[in-house]
């Protein structure tokens, strides 16, 4: 990955919190600073699609959001694990991948 090194200006307490959590983190305020860009970059992204999708094709129905929220509630998405539940998710996706603990990779013929 190719790094592009920038000056830049931050409200002093503002560097401050991002100072304190790359500490926290344990990693360079610069791989911080980074992240936190990335992030932000995301939703910026996401926010220009949905007002893309919305002047396309309109606000989403209300009645089929709350459907949807209804079904994914339903299915766990976005709820929290603990880390036995995703220890057991990871054993799950790798013997479906014919991944064996401790082993290398293995495929199934099939």
């Amino acid at each position: 990955m190719a790094v592009k090194k920038i000056s830049i200006s931050l409200d002093s307490e503002v560097f401050e919190r991002a100072k304190r959590a790359a500490k926290a983190e344990g990693i360079p305020l610069s791989t911080w600073l980074g992240q936190a860009a990335e992030e932000a970059a995301e939703l910026a992204e996401a926010r220009a699609a949905l007002a893309e999708y919305i002047q396309v094709y309109g606000p989403p129905d209300e009645d089929a959001m709350a459907d949807t929220r209804a079904r994914l509630d339903k299915a766990g998405v976005g709820q929290w694990e603990t880390a036995d539940e995703a220890a057991a998710r990871i054993a799950a996706l790798a013997r479906l991948r014919g991944e064996l603990p401790g082993d290398e990779v293995r495929r199934r013929a099939g």
